[in-house]
């Protein structure tokens, strides 16, 4: 679970994001952990295709699987490979409208949300409020907190995406305030380790709890301030 901040020195840790480089291990070892699920299926599914006597039917099973497993291994290899990049790249601070981000997430949501049964409530002021930091990375790290929201929702749920802004920060907050007796999996723990690494990686705030689940990060609102 990406709970926290370990206190490493520059000379210890590699890694930009200043989790430190013991973090950024285990979190490349929960990566490959999870990697090893789809390609542990995949094997035993194209074993199956090389079976004498296979049916049509069982032959288009076996290859619906083995489809599956390869987009699934490669979602968690680029997230894997994304990782790293938050480790070792410096982010982009730059301006960015935060009606931006928030309607890139409910549009890229839609079709898992109609799919899924679960609702997205956006709550957020109507003002324009322009954050400094990279949009990239923040989009990346709260389209993983809706998609972990809406996996262990039920159907009827509810996942609240809340904006508020204090003290020159914008804090978005992404929940579902209902228990579900349900652990995160090890390809939802590497996506929010990448979450995490993505904010921190812009010196914001991060913090996140199991269940009911709840990500929530703080990044500065810019200073129009002459």
């Amino acid at each position: 679970m990406s709970s926290g901040m370990h206190s490493e020195t520059q000379q210890e840790s590699p890694v930009a994001n200043g989790l430190g480089v013991g973090r950024f291990y285990a979190d490349v070892a929960e990566g490959l952990h999870a990697i090893a699920q789809p390609l542990t299926i995949l094997r035993s599914s194209v074993a199956s295709l090389a079976a004498p006597g296979l049916t049509p039917v069982h032959l288009r099973r076996y290859l619906h699987i083995s489809s599956q497993q390869v987009e699934r291994a490669c979602d968690l290899f680029d997230c894997l490979q994304d990782l790293v990049i938050a480790n070792q790249v410096e982010a982009a601070r730059a301006p960015f409208e935060l009606g931006e981000l928030l309607e890139a997430i409910a549009e890229d949501r839609k079709t898992r949300l109609e799919a899924s049964g679960v609702k997205l409530k956006v709550v957020a002021t109507g003002e324009r409020q322009w954050m400094v930091g990279d949009f990239a990375r923040t989009r990346q790290a709260l389209l993983a907190a809706v998609r972990i929201a809406i996996a262990v929702s039920s159907p009827g749920d509810s996942v609240e995406l809340l904006a508020t802004s204090c003290n020159g920060l914008v804090e978005i907050s992404v929940s579902n305030r209902l228990a579900h007796r349900r652990t995160l999996n090890s390809s939802e723990h590497l996506s929010l380790a990448l979450a995490e690494a993505n904010i921190r990686s812009q010196q914001g705030e991060f913090r996140s709890a199991e269940d009911p689940f709840r990500m929530s990060f703080a990044l500065p609102l810019q200073d129009l301030d002459p």
